[in-house]
C-alpha cells in the first residue's frame, strides 16, 4: 500500500530533481550558519568524512549550526525531501526538535523530514510537505539541534504532485488520497464529536480544521514524518481513522493544558466510550481484580505509561478519568488537566494533580477501584 501512494505522484515527480546531494567531498554550495544558540558556550562540528556529512554537538553545546544550501521554488506546490540519516546520543531529547534534514522556507517555516529519536538503520526517508503558497525559495539542509551525534547521506529533494482529494464540510477540510474516501455517517459522526468536544473543552470551532486522511502508519509518516496511528497539530489533523476521537480531543484539550498521554488518552477513551471494542470499566475490574493493574502513580509518570500494554494503560486511563468526571466533577478535571507538565517531575506532577483534585493519590485511587 505504502509503495503505491509513492507511485501515485504524478506530473512533476518525473521532472529533474531540485537538488541531489550525495557527500562525496566538502558540498561547495553548502553554507553554515546558526540555527540555534542558547547562550555561551561551543559551538557544534560538522564535516564531511567518508561520503556523509557527520554533524556532532555535546552537553557543553550552546549555539547549533546548520549546514544548507538554496532550492528555488517557482510553481512548486510540494517538496519530496529524502535523506538516509544516523541519529545517536539524543535520548530523551523533546522530539520536535530538528535532528537531520530540513526545510526552512523563505515564509518562516521550517519543516523537519523526522522527529528526533536514535535511528541506527541509516535507511532512506522520504517526507512530503507542502509549499508554502508564499514562498518562492527555501533552504534545504542538516542540523543537529541538540547533544548527540548525526550521520546524514543522500539528500534528494524532488518536486511532486500527491494525488490529494478535498472535501470542505462544515468546519472540516478532508483530504484523502485515491479513493480512500469518506462515508455520509462517518462525516456526521465528525460533525457530532466536534460539537460535543468543543461543548466540553469551551473551545468552539471558529477556523477549519483540516483533517488528513491516511491508509496506514507508514503513509501517516511520509506526510508528517512521525510514525503514529494519529498527529495532531493547532488546526490539523492526520490520522488512519475516518473519525478519529482521539485526534479530536488532543486537538481541542489544548485549550486546557499539555499534561501528557494519561489525560489525553483517558479523555479520549471516555468520549469514545470503549476502547478497541473493550469496556474500560469492565476491563480495569479484571486487572485489578486479577493484580496486573497499574498503580495511579504508574499511570501519571509519562515514562511509566508508555512502557504500559496499551490495552492496559489506556482502558484504565478511560475508566478514571470517567470517574473523576462524574464524582469530582469537570472543574477539578480540568485543573489536574492543566496542572500537569511534559518537562516536569513525577513527584511534581503528582503533587500537582492532589492538590487539583484535592485528596493523596492513595485515596483517589481507593475510592476508584471501591467504585468498580
Amino acid at each position: 500500500m505504502f509503495a503505491a501512494y509513492i507511485l501515485a505522484l504524478t506530473s512533476s515527480a518525473h521532472a529533474l530533481p531540485l537538488l541531489v546531494e550525495r557527500f562525496d567531498a566538502a558540498p561547495a554550495a553548502w553554507k553554515e550558519r546558526v540555527a540555534v544558540q542558547t547562550g555561551g558556550g561551543p559551538a557544534s562540528k560538522w564535516k564531511v568524512e567518508g561520503g556523509a556529512l557527520v554533524v556532532t554537538a555535546d552537553p557543553r553545546t550552546r549555539k547549533f549550526v546548520s549546514v544548507g544550501t538554496r532550492v528555488q521554488l517557482r510553481g512548486v506546490q510540494w517538496l519530496s525531501v529524502s535523506a538516509k540519516v544516523k541519529l545517536s546520543g539524543v535520548e530523551g531529547a523533546d522530539p520536535s526538535s530538528v535532528c537531520g534534514a530540513f526545510v526552512r522556507f523563505d515564509t518562516g517555516d521550517v519543516v523537519a523530514t523526522r522527529e528526533c529519536a536514535v535511528r541506527d538503520d541509516a535507511e532512506a526517508h522520504t517526507r512530503l510537505i507542502p509549499v508554502p503558497a508564499a514562498a518562492r525559495d527555501a533552504e534545504v539542509g542538516v542540523l543537529l539541534a541538540t547533544a548527540g551525534a548525526l550521520v546524514v547521506d543522500d539528500v534528494v529533494v524532488e518536486a511532486v504532485t500527491p494525488e490529494l482529494k478535498e472535501l470542505v464540510r462544515g468546519r472540516f477540510v478532508y483530504r484523502w488520497l485515491g479513493n480512500d474516501a469518506f462515508r455520509e455517517e462517518q462525516l456526521e459522526a465528525n460533525d457530532t464529536r466536534l460539537e460535543e468536544l468543543a461543548a466540553f473543552f469551551g473551545t468552539p470551532a471558529t477556523q477549519k480544521i483540516d483533517y488528513w486522511k491516511f491508509p496506514d502508519a507508514a503513509t501517516l509518516e511520509l506526510y508528517t514524518g512521525r510514525r503514529a496511528s494519529y498527529v495532531a497539530t493547532e488546526r490539523s489533523i492526520y490520522t488512519v481513522i475516518r473519525s478519529d476521537t482521539r485526534a479530536l480531543v488532543a486537538l481541542l484539550s489544548r485549550a486546557w493544558g499539555d499534561p501528557g498521554a494519561f489525560w489525553f488518552e483517558g479523555l479520549a477513551v471516555r468520549f469514545a466510550g470503549d476502547w478497541e471494542g473493550r469496556d474500560p470499566r469492565l476491563t480495569t475490574r479484571q486487572q485489578v481484580n486479577g493484580g496486573t493493574a497499574a498503580s495511579l502513580a504508574e499511570l501519571l509518570d509519562a515514562d511509566k505509561f508508555a512502557a504500559l500494554p496499551p490495552e492496559r494503560a489506556y482502558p484504565h486511563a478511560g475508566a478514571f478519568v470517567a470517574w473523576a468526571l462524574d464524582t469530582l466533577g469537570v472543574d477539578k478535571v480540568k485543573a489536574a488537566f492543566g496542572a500537569m507538565r511534559r518537562t516536569a517531575t513525577p513527584a511534581a506532577n503528582q503533587a500537582a494533580v492532589e492538590a487539583a483534585l484535592g485528596a493523596p493519590l492513595s485515596k483517589l485511587e481507593a475510592d476508584f477501584r471501591a467504585s468498580l
